[in-house]
């Protein structure tokens, strides 16, 4: 796993790869400790900045407990065209 210094790079590398997997263009809005995936003016998902865990959004403002995936992951994006995973 990567280091938070490379945040930004892996932030941007995972945003191309999930707008594909979306199929539609994903935005960001920077928070204190997450930053919001926007597609289509719904929440996505959220990344906490702290670790580079991918979030489901429980709302507009707040993300779901546990985590769905990780940006530094090479398994996987840990989400779909309509958000992050669901935990099976």
């Amino acid at each position: 796993m990567e280091t938070t210094k490379n945040f930004p790079e892996a932030l941007d590398k995972w945003l191309v790869k999930a707008s594909e997997v979306a199929r539609s263009e994903l935005t960001t809005n920077n928070g204190q400790k997450y930053v919001k995936i926007i597609q289509d003016g719904s929440a996505f998902c959220f990344i906490d900045k702290a670790t580079g865990d991918v979030l489901k959004a429980a709302s507009w403002s707040a993300p779901a407990k546990h985590a769905r995936g990780n940006i530094y992951s090479e398994k996987g994006l840990g989400v779909d065209r309509y958000g992050a995973h669901y935990i099976r």
